[in-house]
């Protein structure tokens, strides 16, 4: 059960570590998807010849030609950093906004259409804790993610000191306001369709268990990546402003937020919000479908051996 059960009485601490947990092993495996998707939500071309990737086939026949296949691992490092600071606190988090909340609405606990909407806020909140805490990292992640051959940078360390000295502190908050306007409703979505999903299949008297954990978790992650995807390209092309010596693409210079989402419109259409779409569901996916897995997982051996 994720968020605050009191029932099971699961430690904060034991919700903190389960995330940690379920942030390393999904990270280890999705990593090539979230490259492919970074690789896609950075060409700013909107015609078939104005782009290097087309779709998720050739890019992955492009990018181990000319880069090898460890490439798609590249940015591997500080995403794990990221799952496990991000994981952590997002579901360390969750579980004590849903206890407070628990505690201040108790009669939701029954009514699994209320609890889904106290979830919503309290996954919406737990993203904004885990996003502004994690975001450096964040950023570092998809700078590694988007450079070429030869590397700009080899290690986290030496990233961090180039990009404080050549673009100040504020370069690790780049792109931080579509990240929270995307993140917040993303987790809160997926926590309440998590909730929802799970309680469907209850009432479906279908088994459960992990298979159950995976694809409710997989759906919530369908759902909710849909409904936001264009405020993570926008973050993205944010991320990566004063870096176009090392990216694979054009890197378009934007002032602001408003400036980016009116650039990308104008020049790319709609379309241009939805670059990477076929990846990024797969990714999200399986991403969340892993993460809810490995966190239920993980959290019942913690329980179970009172650590």
């Amino acid at each position: 059960m994720v968020g605050y059960d009191e029932h099971k009485q699961i430690q904060l601490s034991h919700s903190f570590m389960s995330g940690v947990f379920g942030g390393i092993v999904t990270r280890a495996i999705v990593t090539p998807l979230d490259v492919l998707k970074i690789r896609f939500q950075l060409q700013p071309g909107t015609l078939a010849k104005q782009l290097k990737y087309t779709g998720i086939i050739q890019a992955t026949r492009t990018i181990w030609k000319e880069e090898g296949l460890f490439a798609f691992w590249k940015g591997h490092v500080p995403a794990q950093f990221l799952s496990m600071i991000y994981g952590g606190m997002q579901f360390g988090s969750f579980q004590h906004f849903t206890k407070i909340a628990n505690s201040m609405y108790p009669h939701t606990r029954d009514d699994y259409t209320e609890r889904a909407f106290i979830h919503f806020g309290c996954g919406c909140l737990s993203g904004a804790v885990a996003t502004v805490t994690a975001h450096p990292v964040d950023v570092l992640r998809t700078r590694f993610a988007a450079q070429k051959e030869p590397k700009v940078y080899r290690s986290m360390v030496v990233a961090a000191m180039d990009m404080r000295r050549t673009e100040g502190m504020t370069c690790f908050y780049r792109g931080l306001t579509p990240a929270l306007i995307q993140v917040m409703p993303y987790s809160g979505l997926q926590f309440a369709a998590y909730s929802l999903l799970q309680t469907l299949w209850r009432k479906a008297s279908l088994t459960e268990g992990s298979v159950a954990n995976f694809l409710c978790g997989a759906g919530a992650g369908i759902v909710s990546k849909c409904l936001v995807y264009p405020l993570d390209v926008t973050k993205k092309r944010l991320q990566v402003q004063g870096f176009s010596r090392g990216t694979v693409s054009e890197v378009m210079q934007y002032n602001s937020f408003r400036h980016c989402v009116i650039t990308i419109w104008s020049r790319e259409g709609a379309t241009g919000f939805y670059k990477g779409l076929s990846a990024a569901i797969l990714k999200s996916c399986s991403t969340s479908g892993l993460i809810f897995f490995t966190y239920e997982l993980f959290s019942d051996i913690l329980s179970k051996h009172s650590w």
